[in-house]
Order: C-alpha cells, then structure tokens, then sequence
C-alpha cells in the first residue's frame, strides 16, 4: 500500500525543488511514497495522509497541526530545507511512520 507524505510550505512553490529531489530517491531506491507539496492553505483539507512535514517557515503551526490531524507532524530542520536534503527529509518522513 503506498504511503502519502504531504511537505507543507507557505504557498506550495518553495517546496517543489525539494519535493522533486525526494521524487527522485523515492523513484531510484522504488519506494512505495506518493509525495507531494501543499501550501498553507491546502493543510485544513488535508484527508488519507501518513505524515505531514512543515517547511521550517510553518514551524508555528506544529502543534495546531498535531491537534487536528491524527498523522504524524513535524517541521523539517532549516539545514534540511535550504539546501534540498531530499534524502534526509525523506528519512525524517519514513522515521516519523516507524
């Protein structure tokens, strides 16, 4: 069953280079993710999800997110997000699913 990783960022733009960068780890090592990037606003109607991950941007909106979903949250560190980690934030995804 494929796994849905939603990475949230303020307008869903900043996010696609990174999101294109963990498309390809997960496409390389075939990886059953389905990936992609929201923005702020596409968070409230999030539905069928495993984990959602912050931009460091959204990090004010951790623990509102925590409340309202019942998927694991976190914020993506700035290190990770500036310089497009894609490995490592797809680790911190696969990680947050156990």
């Amino acid at each position: 069953m494929t796994k849905t990783i939603i990475l949230a960022c303020v307008g869903g733009l900043t996010t696609s280079m990174l999101v294109e960068r963990i498309n390809e780890v997960i496409h390389r090592d075939q990886l059953n993710y389905s990936f992609y990037s929201v923005g702020i606003a596409g968070i409230n109607n999030l539905k069928n999800i495993d984990v959602l991950l912050l931009s460091p941007q959204l990090a004010y909106l951790e623990e509102k997110a925590k409340a309202s979903l019942s998927v694991p949250v976190a914020v993506i560190s700035d290190e990770n997000f500036e310089l497009m980690k894609g490995e490592a934030v797809l680790k911190q995804a696969e990680d947050l699913m156990g």
